[in-house]
């Protein structure tokens, strides 16, 4: 324990934090952790959540963050969705790092969760991984380090770092990964994580899955949440109507509501947004494609089909719409913010309804 602290001060000094890989552990054959008594309660009669997702990628800007959640809290969100990053070299790593140029420290991320409470708003913390260098069109999805042990060593020290934040700021919902494709075969890892995160944090825990392999997941039973990010295709081209987006979603959700009632726990849409660009309901998870127009109308159709379909939905545990940034949003902005276009005044009409009771 003496090594790893001095590890992480020399770490601190130079700008990052980093988790390493230990040599010395022993997998156990324990009992999966599967949600209390408690836990099961605690999930039904908090949901839904109706939020905001929010990256937090600039620690020298946490007042600005905070003004963003009084804008998130005043278009009638009652959840915010705090994203933060560690990160890896490359896919072959097995190290992974805190840049404290890029990521808050804990007293900066209890500042914001404290702000996000006394506003009202329930807290899902989101760490993910990012590559630095990333080679040959890898991303988190496509890891492959050098030595998997190490990898998951380091990060299962990064994620109890933040369900211990997560337990002391009073924080609702902890994710404890997203999009990690490739490392969701190994299951008896993931188990191993999550008995450490219970072990740790008392709240609601979930997992990110992408939209097309969601049903995939071998440790959804020992969570609490089925969540996922929400990059359907809805349309054909920019012409799509509202009442097909609508027809379109209820198509979709034929198959999540029967993989939900199946696993017995509620669905949390961690991620629903859309770029404002002319390939949005084709391409939704292409926001890469900034040499398209600007379409804020086609933005606008999407929010509205999106809420007609989802609000009020028994099945529907919650969402986090993607995302709200520190830029000023506005008719120009091609992003996936709603701030200041007709999406955002879709979102204010539908988030100031009452909610529902949530019946997975």
């Amino acid at each position: 324990m003496l090594i790893v602290a001095a590890v992480a001060t020399f770490a601190a000094v130079i700008g990052c934090v980093m988790w390493p890989a230990g040599s010395n552990r022993t997998l156990t054959a324990a009992e999966p952790a599967r949600p209390s008594t408690d836990v099961v309660a605690l999930r039904t009669e908090a949901m839904p959540y109706c939020g905001v997702a929010m990256q937090v990628q600039k620690p020298w800007r946490i007042p600005d963050y905070r003004k963003a959640l009084d804008q998130i809290a005043a278009d009638g969100a009652d959840t915010v969705s705090l994203v933060v990053d560690s990160r890896q070299e490359n896919g072959s790593s097995t190290r992974i790092f805190m840049d404290l140029r890029t990521t808050p420290t804990a007293d900066q991320m209890a500042d914001l969760i404290a702000h996000a409470k006394s506003l009202k708003l329930r807290v899902v913390l989101m760490p993910i991984v990012l590559l630095e260098n990333p080679r040959n069109g890898e991303w988190r999805g496509t890891i492959k380090p050098d030595v998997w042990e190490d990898w998951w060593e380091a990060y299962r020290n990064m994620v109890l770092h933040y369900a211990k934040l997560a337990q002391k700021t009073g924080v609702d919902v902890l994710v404890i990964g997203s999009e990690l494709v490739s490392t969701e075969k190994f299951s008896q890892e993931w188990g191993e994580t999550i008995r450490g995160v219970r072990a740790n944090f008392k709240g609601l825990i979930t997992y990110s899955a992408n939209w097309d392999h969601y049903t995939s997941i071998p440790f959804w039973n020992q969570l609490d949440l089925i969540g996922m990010n929400s990059y359907y295709k809805l349309g054909e081209n920019r012409d799509v109507n509202v009442e097909e987006i609508v027809r379109r979603w209820h198509d979709i959700q034929k198959d999540l509501f029967a993989f939900e009632h199946k696993t017995g726990k509620p669905l949390l849409l961690l991620e629903a947004g859309w770029a404002s660009l002319t390939n949005a309901a084709h391409e939704p998870w292409d926001y890469t494609q900034t040499i398209l127009p600007v379409d804020t109308e086609l933005q606008r159709k999407l929010y509205d089909g999106f809420f007609k379909a989802w609000w009020g939905q028994p099945q529907c545990g919650g969402f986090m719409l993607w995302e709200w940034p520190l830029v000023d949003g506005g008719p120009e902005d091609k992003g996936y913010t709603p701030k200041g276009k007709p999406a955002e005044r879709v979102m204010k009409e539908w988030m100031s309804k009452p909610r529902w009771t949530v019946k997975p």
